[in-house]
């Protein structure tokens, strides 16, 4: 018996997923604390090489006048990126059959037969 549920366990792959408590291997989303840290390092690096933040935009803008890829960074930072854009073709044909009811030869008769049968003996009765 012991057998067969250790083969459950092994087919599971929520069992055997491979994951270590306490290991960060990379999957999702740093927690706030790595980030705001990250974030003061690269103001204490701006302070130090430019003198302040300001400073470092004020060289980023004047890299921007030359270099395309600082002007993209300058304006994403300040508008965002853009939206991407996919484009659609769709198009669809719908075969709908035309229905003309003023004209009585080309009208469909969607009355049963068997309604037609009761009728026709309700006349002869």
């Amino acid at each position: 018996m012991e057998g067969v549920n250790d083969e459950k366990k092994k087919k599971d792959g929520r069992a055997n997923n491979g994951a270590l408590k306490g290991i960060y291997r990379g999957q999702g989303r740093p927690p706030k604390a790595r980030e705001k840290k990250l974030g003061n390092y690269a103001l204490g690096a701006m302070k130090k090489v430019f003198g302040s933040e300001e400073k470092a935009w004020l060289e980023l803008a004047k890299q921007a006048k030359e270099s395309f890829p600082h002007m993209r960074l300058l304006w994403e930072y300040k508008y965002g990126k853009p939206k991407e854009l996919k484009e659609l073709n769709v198009k669809t044909e719908v075969n709908i059959p035309i229905i003309n009811f003023a004209d009585k030869e080309k009208t469909i008769d969607i009355e049963s037969e068997d309604i037609k049968d009761d009728e026709k003996k309700e006349e002869s009765s």
